[in-house]
């Protein structure tokens, strides 16, 4: 029997590609009550948030019905399984497609349901090719700068990889009707690409005219694939700027987080003596994510601690400079808090991601090869039972 919707429960799903598999098997155990973090009953969050592909994950969980959460997180792993991965027998995956690859068109898997759709898709890639290399190449001619700089200003990656799969693959999945009457709250963060501010996009923008835009804009990694325009603005990946959403859970009411992320513990990733452009620009990434994750959850710590130093204040307990410093720290927040209407409760956060390496580096954001993505949910799904506080340095407050 599923446990009752809970809005102090909230699940917080981060940014990674093809590791957002990972997160399926993390939530597997939540949601089924096989986690220690919930005493092994069953977790039915009232709130889902989500960057890039946690933002993909958490949308198709809440446009399925609310009556049932171990079967939405088994439909969700049946997605990453059959429609996500890459397999024998399929022609890709159902992310992403390098435009005019010959591979596909001597590959029988892709004449096998439409047949007439390979050849359709090669007129298209020929035609979008011929102009973006038309415009580069008048912006070539016309551009400021030196031959190297111009030649430089030739390559974009993003003109040769195309996610129309990802796009087809939303429409078939994911219900804008569910969402729109979902009783669970959907945060989704996307970054808007003029600006560089942070955007959330709530329920009703999910549901609204440019649903499945929003839920693309979030997955869009910047230099692989292109913007996503909603309503006229154009947006990339939330991960740029906010790679695991904490403040709208919190907002949205959540008090105890959930929050899966696929960075490994940085000391466990071994320091190679002969570096190279990948292996850096890997550690790179997960040392940067990981400081933003750490960054976030020390600051829940802090309001906890910001909360209780007002309860001793109102037992007529004798505050020190320490204390004073702590109320100091996180007043504006629980001012800004209040002035909404809303009481600040202390905070309780299970942290769940991988403590080794995933293997696959920076490129392994785009294998979605089926083995490979069956083995991520299994690794979370085993990480979640083993779930230790200690080792995950979770933040429970006294």
């Amino acid at each position: 029997m599923t446990a009752a919707l809970d809005y102090t429960q909230a699940v917080i799903l981060s940014g990674g590609g093809a590791y957002g598999a990972y997160e399926v098997g993390v939530m597997k155990a939540l949601l089924t009550g096989e986690c220690p973090s919930t005493n092994y009953e069953v977790l039915n969050p009232g709130v889902f948030t989500g960057t890039s592909v946690g933002a993909l994950n958490a949308s198709v969980i809440v446009s399925r019905p609310d009556a049932d959460i171990c079967s939405a997180i088994s439909y969700l792993e049946d997605v990453w399984l059959n429609e996500i991965a890459d397999s024998p027998g399929k022609c890709g995956n159902g992310v992403f497609r390098f435009r005019a690859s010959p591979l596909r068109y001597v590959n029988p898997e892709c004449f096998a349901g439409e047949p007439p759709r390979p050849l359709s898709e090669l007129a298209d890639d020929g035609a979008f090719l011929a102009q973006d290399w038309f415009r580069r190449a008048v912006n070539f001619l016309a551009a400021a700068g030196g031959i190297g700089t111009r030649t430089l200003q030739l390559i974009d990656l993003s003109s040769i990889i195309t996610n129309e799969p990802l796009s087809q693959l939303l429409r078939r999945v994911i219900s804008l009707e569910r969402i729109r009457g979902s009783r669970r709250r959907l945060r989704i963060v996307s970054t808007n690409w003029d600006t560089g501010e942070v955007m959330t996009f709530e329920n009703s923008d999910v549901a609204g005219e440019f649903g499945y835009e929003v839920i693309q804009s979030s997955t869009s990694i910047p230099g692989v694939f292109p913007p996503q325009y909603v309503a006229g603005q154009a947006y990339v990946d939330g991960g740029l700027v906010m790679n695991t959403p904490l403040n709208c859970a919190i907002e949205a009411g959540g008090l105890t987080l959930h929050v899966v992320y696929m960075d490994p513990d940085v000391r466990n990733i071994p320091l190679r003596k002969l570096q190279n452009t990948i292996d850096t620009l890997d550690r790179v990434y997960v040392i940067s994510f990981a400081t933003k994750v750490n960054a976030d959850i020390d600051t829940a710590a802090w309001i906890n601690e910001g909360i209780e130093v007002v309860e001793r204040a109102n037992r007529g307990a004798e505050l020190s400079d320490a204390d004073m410093k702590a109320f100091i720290r996180v007043a504006g927040q629980i001012e800004r808090r209040m002035r909404a209407g809303a009481s600040y409760s202390k905070l309780t956060i299970h942290r769940y991601h991988p403590h080794d390496d995933l293997g696959g580096g920076t490129l392994g954001l785009l294998n979605f090869n089926r083995d490979r993505m069956a083995a991520l949910i299994e690794s979370g799904f085993r990480d979640a039972l083993n779930h230790d506080c200690a080792m995950s340095h979770c933040i429970l407050p006294a």
